[in-house]
């Protein structure tokens, strides 16, 4: 077992131990909800806003903030109640009220990432413990591995859904070209996080007039979040990225090519 301490670093495989729980009973219970930044993945927001039972649009409006990230593209912040303790709009005194559908963030804790992309590509991840001084939970001896905190929280599929948009952004943050075109940071907006606005996008324009799809993909994309959160990731790329994860229509692609030129 490896022996931690509330500073410096310990790196973890995901086959290392380490002790910490949380329950009701200690004095610091929900602490670690007030004045915490905690930034929101695409699929945290479809899942919030359907335990909450209201649109992506509606959510973002009441419960985030947005900023612009270093390569011009929003990022999504939950917004912290306006107390004294800057406490997050789902804690309550019995704890967590979205718990279900909690954060990637709030899941993983106390861990955090400290993989990298070349990690990542070797199939290696790794983490560490949160240096939390106030946290009870790490004087427990109840231990888990690290791979088994993660499989009990639920992180998997949010790693899963993470990495999708991951492959995005982080192609755009290392290339040398800063995106600062309003209208392309709207629809980034729209495709990652206003999950609903994108599927009116989607059916209420001439978008299906463009584009390929098979008619199965079209009936998954109209009901299912999940799989029209997949398709928004693939029209980013094409349109970002320039990857082929979508075909235009032979007559559309005929008169692109008319217009350019292009025999």
């Amino acid at each position: 077992m490896i022996d931690y301490k509330y500073s410096g670093l310990n790196v973890l495989k995901p086959e290392d131990d380490f002790c910490f729980e949380c329950n009701s009973q200690l004095d610091c219970f929900t602490r670690c909800c007030r004045n915490v930044n905690i930034f929101l993945m695409p699929y945290d927001i479809i899942q919030l806003k359907n335990c909450l039972n209201i649109l992506s649009g509606a959510f973002l409006q009441k419960y985030t903030y947005t900023l612009m990230g270093k390569s011009g593209l929003p990022v999504v912040g939950l917004k912290m109640n306006n107390d004294e303790q800057k406490s997050c709009p789902f804690v309550t005194d019995s704890g967590c009220a979205v718990y279900e559908s909690r954060p990637w963030a709030c899941r993983v804790y106390p861990l955090q990432p400290e993989s990298t992309r070349i990690t990542e590509k070797k199939g290696k991840v790794y983490y560490s413990i949160m240096d939390v001084p106030f946290c009870l939970g790490f004087k427990s001896d109840t231990t888990s591995t690290v791979k088994g905190w993660l499989d009990r929280q639920g992180v998997p599929i949010y790693q899963e859904m993470e990495s999708l948009f991951k492959d995005i952004t982080t192609a755009l943050f290392l290339s040398d070209k800063k995106i600062e075109n309003k209208q392309i940071q709207e629809m980034f907006f729209m495709a990652c996080y206003d999950i609903d606005q994108f599927r009116q996008f989607v059916f209420e324009t001439s978008f299906l007039k463009q584009f390929d799809i098979e008619e199965q993909e079209i009936a998954q994309i109209r009901r299912n979040d999940i799989a029209l959160y997949r398709f928004a990731m693939k029209w980013i790329e094409f349109g970002l990225l320039n990857q082929q994860g979508l075909k235009l229509k032979p007559h559309v692609m005929a008169a692109k090519k008319e217009k350019l030129g292009i025999k």
